[in-house]
């Protein structure tokens, strides 16, 4: 007969601790740790000291945590919450803004190391100067490997000028990554960037977290006119199209009322309006002169603004023969 395994202590408090932090923050970001270096999550646990909590686990710790705060609370989402966690992910557990979190990890860069048998994000140099390496077995490996120009100088090995060992899109095998390392080159960005994340209840996915708000906008933006043209093509009637809606029906009011012999006395000034473009369109294209008016109230106004400028003049010229 096979006994039943016993669970280790250590795992039962860890999974202890974990429902705890579960039910003390409302936010929990998982962050995939297979491409960090313990030095990064130990900086950043610095920063984030009294702001939220980094807690690496084993996987099935994280999803027996999991289970047993989904059967005491009931909160939603949290099976896709378990489902999504990668093989080696951290748990940061806070109350600020998700948001925050992310801006807080966006403005914290570290540069690290090439990885073994992966692809060069950037072009790698090696500077020009001296290493530091003591002669020996080492200057070989820069000659062979990473094709380096090297010269003794002061029992050190020195680099004779800026090299380029590798452009982007290249891959970084075994032998490159450790010699690389050993001259302390690191040439790629590392952030710690959130896999998705749960808030109170709502699962946020990488795409939504690290949307570009800004193409965002412009796409709102331009998706705006044509569907607004749509709207109006269709007779939709909403706040967005209640304005021009108006206006159109008021410009289809006209040309109706334009077409039918009658005559409305408080369209007067429509009428004028209407025959002096048509006016314009026929001097236009015949004489090539444009003919301005405007309406009676209007030209009325003018009239009289004219004729006591006209008196004021006068009456300044017949003062001025008594100067």
């Amino acid at each position: 007969m096979i006994g039943k395994k016993e669970i280790q202590q250590w795992k039962l408090e860890e999974v202890v601790q974990l429902v705890d932090l579960f039910k003390t923050y409302k936010n929990i970001a998982v962050i995939e740790v297979s491409r960090l270096n313990d030095k990064q999550v130990q900086e950043m646990r610095k920063i984030l000291r009294g702001k939220a909590i980094i807690r690496m686990s084993k996987k099935n710790l994280q999803l027996l945590a999991i289970e047993s705060f989904k059967t005491s609370t009931k909160n939603k989402n949290l099976d896709e919450l378990a489902n999504k966690i990668p093989g080696q992910a951290a748990l940061c557990f806070s109350n600020m803004d998700i948001y925050e979190l992310k801006k807080i990890f966006n403005n914290h860069e570290w540069m690290v190391p090439a990885k073994p048998n992966e692809v060069a994000p950037v072009d790698i140099w090696v500077p020009a100067g001296d290493t530091g390496l003591p002669t020996g077995q080492v200057i070989s490996e820069l000659n062979m490997i990473l094709r380096l120009p090297t010269r003794i100088q002061n029992d050190t090995i020195w680099i004779r000028e800026d090299t380029r060992t590798h452009k982007a899109g290249d891959i970084v095998n075994v032998k490159q990554a450790a010699v690389l390392k050993k001259l302390g080159i690191k040439p790629v960005e590392s952030l710690i960037k959130i896999k998705y994340a749960w808030s109170e209840g709502e699962l946020l996915t990488e795409d939504i977290l690290y949307m570009n708000i800004e193409q965002f906008k412009q796409d709102i933006l331009a998706a705006y006119i044509p569907a607004q043209k749509l709207a109006l093509e269709m007779g939709i009637i909403d706040r967005e199209t209640l304005k021009p809606l108006t206006q159109k029906a008021y410009r289809e009011a006209l040309a109706v009322l334009f077409e039918i012999p009658v005559f409305i006395e408080d369209m007067q000034d429509e009428y004028i309006k209407k025959a002096v473009r048509n006016a314009n369109i026929i001097n236009s294209v015949i004489l090539g002169e444009v003919i301005t008016s405007q309406p009676k109230e209007a030209e009325g106004k003018d009239k009289k603004d004219k004729k006591g400028k006209d008196d004021k003049e006068e009456e300044v010229g017949i003062g001025g023969l008594f100067g």
